[in-house]
């Protein structure tokens, strides 16, 4: 046997010795909620009354809470986000949060989810993992996939890990049960020994255990900072302006078992695979104690099944007759008797067997259950509700609230009592986030074109590592680092389009007019047959500003527009009354002309007049011509001036965009 696998049979050991009495109680959980006749009872009481004939009831009361958690949960799976630190690329973290979602959607995530929600409300422990594989049978190229964990028992966390969601694990088990015969094919050449044979993990006899082994390898490096600022390995020979010592984490895989490592490959994240979702956990003198939502209801609910169980076996023990009547009364009339309900007269005979007079049959009272059970059974599911923080209107039942503010308060404090599971949840899937983040530069390190679906679950191609499709306007660099992530708390996708949709179309029935600006996105959110029709026919139209999804509409650019619109709007006024003067004076020189030509045969004496008057006629037509031509001048002057000012205007907007960099960022510089 190897140091490695005698290492990890002793780790296993304490492991299991770890999480066993903590699984323990999970599967008893999870039993409960069963259909096992024998699930919601002690073992003593029910062979107790099976042994005397007596009723044994299950009135399930406790799955309906369950239900309510995990459905709820389900409507309000959150989003990763990805945000850029430092120096990193805003654009390429969105791409880098588009595939992601992509990732989810290929991966089916939401089971995966759903799942290990669903086992830590019923019993305080579930499990979700990331991996990562071949794109397809024939490619090299691999992508990344959340994988859902069928049964939490199989996963054991490093007995020392304390965080909520196992990151500060240094190694994690994954046990798989294999037939002896998949054994021999998967495996030839090695024998089928069990790497454990104490665990939870269910099998079938002659099965064989074998065991995934994630370990941490942490290598210590150190780092130099250059005179030039560059960052890099500590190289001999090199002086540094300041050095420190770093450590590099790797995760090593291993598939072992019971005598031999059958395969060892590297895991692509530096955190453990394996992501824990547990329900409620506490600390109690330094040992760790998780609860499923039900754990302190058991009780209650056993309380309740007895109950009802003993009211029917009292019911069982009472007279069913309706009438008490002397021996030979109703003999003669016993079908009218059996069935009084159909038969509108009774008849009796009114003496007994013996000749003597008696009164008529007497009603006797209905079987009658002492209160103090009914109250009993009222009580425990008053109990069942307090111990799991949940009231009627949490359920959708009416109780003692009037108005629907306390309605909606009641429900409030239903879900805050519950919200520890929400809570969990989230905090783990923030730390899946961090892991696809810290995975993503060493699986998509090639140049590729890969799949992204941006938050309208539009669906895209794209070039990343230096490949650009047509459409694009760059590549993105995914192998670089620099990149952190938040949870958006929500709802699933779905049912934020059929918000969206109830929104939009709220708006529109209110204002019908809008139904020009935003139809469009109305029947976007649709989800009929022929609803993306629509709504790309409404963007014919809808006024383009509306729809530029390149860029903002931008109301600089829009006045600025209207004011260079103004001006040619002046000068063109401008040049038409100056052609209207123009004509005047043309048609006045014609006058004189005429008048001159008329008074060409006049006396002489005239002639000296007449010539003044035209030269007079022909100063003012210069001054005309001179105050024209000034004019002109003016006004292409001040076309050229809007021309440029508004050039300038629009040059430096677009300046503004190129350069523009997020708020954060840009504290982030000041600072």
């Amino acid at each position: 046997m190897s140091n490695l696998l005698h290492t990890a049979k002793e780790l296993f050991e304490i492991d299991s010795k770890y999480w066993e009495p903590i699984y323990r109680a999970a599967r008893d959980d999870i039993y409960f909620l069963s259909d096992n006749d024998d699930a919601q009872w002690h073992a003593n009481d029910l062979k107790a009354r099976q042994k005397t004939g007596r009723p044994v009831l299950t009135i399930d009361q406790l799955t309906q809470y369950v239900n309510q958690v995990v459905n709820d949960g389900k409507k309000k799976t959150p989003e990763i986000e990805v945000i850029p630190s430092h120096d990193a690329d805003v654009d390429t973290a969105a791409i880098i949060q588009d595939i992601i979602r992509d990732i989810s959607y290929t991966s089916n995530a939401d089971t995966a989810f759903d799942t290990a929600f669903g086992y830590s409300v019923m019993g305080g422990v579930g499990f979700f993992m990331l991996d990562h594989e071949y794109v397809s049978e024939e490619s090299f190229e691999q992508r990344l996939v959340i994988k859902e964990v069928h049964d939490p028992f199989t996963c054991y966390l490093d007995s020392k890990s304390k965080d909520i969601t196992g990151k500060d694990a240094d190694h994690n088990f994954i046990l798989e049960a294999v037939s002896e015969n998949d054994f021999k094919k998967r495996f030839r050449n090695k024998q089928p020994v069990s790497f454990t044979g104490d665990s939870f993990i269910e099998c079938e006899q002659g099965d064989i255990i074998i065991a995934q082994y994630f370990k941490k390898v942490i290598k210590k490096k150190t780092l130099g900072l250059t005179d030039d600022g560059r960052i890099e390995e500590v190289q001999e020979g090199i002086d540094y302006a300041i050095t420190r010592e770093v450590e590099e984490v790797k995760v090593k895989r291993y598939l072992l078992s019971g005598q031999d490592v059958l395969e060892k490959t590297d895991f692509v994240c530096n955190f453990m695979p394996l992501v824990a979702v547990f329900g409620a956990q506490k600390w109690v003198n330094g040992k760790r104690e998780i609860q499923s939502l039900i754990r302190r209801s058991k009780d209650a609910q056993r309380m309740f099944n007895y109950w009802k169980s003993l009211e029917t076996e009292l019911l069982q023990k009472q007279p069913r007759a309706n009438f008490l009547a002397q021996a030979g009364q109703v003999e003669d009339f016993r079908e009218a008797w059996e069935n009084p309900d159909a038969s509108p007269v009774l008849t009796y005979k009114g003496f007994d067997l013996a000749g003597n007079p008696v009164g008529p049959p007497q009603r006797l009272d209905p079987p009658q259950i002492p209160a103090g059970i009914l109250q009993a059974s009222r009580g425990a599911i008053d109990d069942i509700k307090a111990t799991i923080g949940m009231y009627s209107a949490s359920l959708g039942e009416q109780s003692n609230e009037v108005s629907g503010v306390a309605i909606q308060r009641r429900n409030e404090e239903g879900e805050t009592a519950t919200y520890h599971f929400d809570d969990n949840l989230n905090k783990s899937i923030t730390q899946l986030g961090k892991m696809i983040v810290s995975a993503i530069p060493k699986i998509y390190d090639t140049p590729r074109v890969v799949r992204k679906i941006d938050r309208e679950n539009t669906v895209k191609s794209i070039g990343i590592n230096g490949v650009v499709l047509p459409e694009q306007e760059r590549s993105y660099d995914l192998t670089r680092a620099g990149y952190d992530v938040r949870i958006i708390p929500g709802i699933a996708h779905t049912t934020q389009r059929q918000q969206a949709a109830q929104f939009f179309e709220a708006v529109v029935t209110r204002q019908p007019e809008l139904m020009s600006v935003m139809g469009d996105l109305l029947f976007k959110n649709m989800d009929f047959a022929g609803a993306q029709a629509m709504a790309d026919r409404m963007k014919k139209f809808i006024d383009p500003k509306y729809l530029d999804e390149q860029s903002e509409y931008d109301p600089e650019k829009e006045q600025m527009a209207g004011v260079i619109e103004q001006g040619q709007q002046l000068i063109t006024q401008q040049q038409e009354q100056i052609e209207s003067l123009v004509a005047q004076l043309e048609d006045k020189k014609n006058e004189l002309d005429i008048k001159a030509l008329a008074e060409e045969n006049k006396k002489e004496a005239n002639v000296e007049s007449t010539k003044i008057d035209l030269l007079k006629l022909e100063a003012e037509r210069e001054k005309t011509r001179q105050d024209y031509e000034f004019k002109m001048a003016a006004l292409l002057l001040k076309q050229q001036e809007l021309n440029l000012r508004a050039h300038e205007k629009m040059r430096d907007i677009e300046i503004e965009e190129e350069v523009e960099e997020p708020e954060e960022y840009n504290n982030q510089q000041e600072e």
